[in-house]
């Protein structure tokens, strides 16, 4: 009778479970998500990475000159009016200003933005706090896959440029030139729903919430996705996860 009862709870345990078969489901963030309460917008996808409003680059080493003054600066603005100012970095700088009722995103000229940055430096009373470190309570990562991969072409290159080295040598080449990041998949839990995807990246930091916990409760988020390589598929981007509209 023991063993039975312990051969059922081990097929209950391993039925409620979730499999990486499970996980290979969910849809890529930029290609969007499934869910019957919520949609996504893409405010920007690959090919681009943001800088701080006042035009910075967050430094990679926090001995760097200025470091601590620099990554206090903030990624995004929002003001009452339901604006997000934000500047995007892709082989140009870009200066953008998204409105939320109407989901439509301009470019601004050099002016415009300054004018943005000093209204938040001099601590005019129009914008709404939009830090939401609170938001990753509701974020989990439920999986991580690595990949390492190279081309056909870049390994039958590596291949006859070295074809009288051994075969060690050969592979730790190929290992050295292979595209290194990984997939995660995640889920978010939002007020009606809890939405899964996937995205990759190769940083240790890879994802950060904006918005608050008003716009939250309404169905609202904020998601910047950290990219450093276009060459990583899937990956970077700035979106916005919000309640489905009525057809």
């Amino acid at each position: 009778m023991k063993n039975y009862i312990l051969v059922v709870l081990i097929l209950f345990l391993t039925s409620c479970k979730t499999t990486p078969e499970d996980y290979s489901k969910y849809p890529f963030i930029d290609q969007g998500i499934q869910s019957d309460k919520y949609q996504i917008d893409s405010i920007f996808i690959e090919g681009g990475k943001l800088i701080t409003i006042f035009g910075h680059r967050y430094p990679a080493d926090i001995s760097e000159a200025h470091a601590d003054e620099i990554n206090k600066m903030p990624l995004i603005l929002y003001d009452k009016k339901n604006n997000l100012y934000f500047r995007n970095i892709n082989k140009i700088f870009y200066n953008l200003r998204y409105n939320i009722p109407n989901y439509k995103i301009d470019t601004l000229n050099n002016e415009d933005i300054v004018s943005v940055c000093n209204s938040y430096a001099n601590k005019e009373n129009k914008f709404v706090n939009f830090k939401f470190p609170y938001a990753e309570k509701y974020y989990t990562v439920l999986n991580e896959e690595n990949h390492s991969e190279i081309s056909e072409k870049e390994k039958k290159k590596v291949l006859e440029k070295y074809k009288n080295s051994s075969e060690e040598i050969k592979q730790d080449i190929i290992k050295t030139r292979s595209l290194r990041y990984k997939t995660i998949y995640s889920e978010l839990h939002m007020p009606k729903e809890n939405i899964h995807f996937k995205f990759n990246s190769n940083l240790d930091k890879n994802i950060e919430f904006f918005g608050n916990e008003e716009l939250y409760k309404k169905g609202y988020i904020y998601m910047y996705i950290y990219s450093i390589s276009s060459q990583i598929p899937h990956s970077g981007g700035l979106y916005l996860i919000r309640p489905k509209e009525k057809k």
